[in-house]
């Protein structure tokens, strides 16, 4: 895409891309049958809650609105696309679908990384056009899925047991 982002777009991406998380994470809680696992998917599908409620505060001290969207949610999509490639899910209907796919738990583990990872790339971009004190709460939930990348891979090890 060649299209300059207003910060209130950028903001705007970064709740969609929690939004997935969320509904990614309890897509895995309600599918697993490995055990442990589930609670796991469940706070992370928390965490990403508490990231939406930053993201609009900041959006709020930023444009002194309420959170709105400036994208439909198809272009939000295709931004986020562009992004991670293939990562992340154009409805919850095709993330279920790939969810219910995976037989392997690893295989689901790794893609949540790969998530997350991709994730903290984009906060990593956003940076630069934030006041400090938005920039330190975009420090914060990038530390925040650093310990999901983290909680994941020992997941991953306990598993293997």
């Amino acid at each position: 895409m060649n299209r300059t982002y207003s910060l209130e777009e950028i903001i705007e991406i970064a709740v969609k891309i929690e939004e997935d998380g969320v509904i990614f994470y309890e897509t895995l809680a309600n599918r697993t049958k490995v055990k442990g696992t589930a609670e796991t998917y469940r706070y992370l599908a928390g965490e990403e809650k508490e990231h939406i409620a930053i993201f609009r505060s900041i959006y709020k001290d930023i444009t002194g609105r309420k959170f709105e969207k400036a994208f439909t949610e198809e272009e939000a999509n295709l931004y986020i696309h562009s992004l991670v490639e293939n990562r992340i899910f154009k409805n919850k209907e095709e993330m279920a679908k790939f969810v219910e796919n995976i037989n392997d738990e690893f295989s689901v583990i790794e893609l949540a990384i790969q998530i997350e990872k991709d994730t903290i790339l984009y906060y990593y971009e956003i940076l630069e056009g934030l006041e400090d004190k938005e920039r330190n709460l975009v420090k914060e939930i990038i530390n925040q899925e650093k310990v999901h990348i983290y909680r994941l891979t020992n997941l991953k090890n306990i598993l293997r047991g």
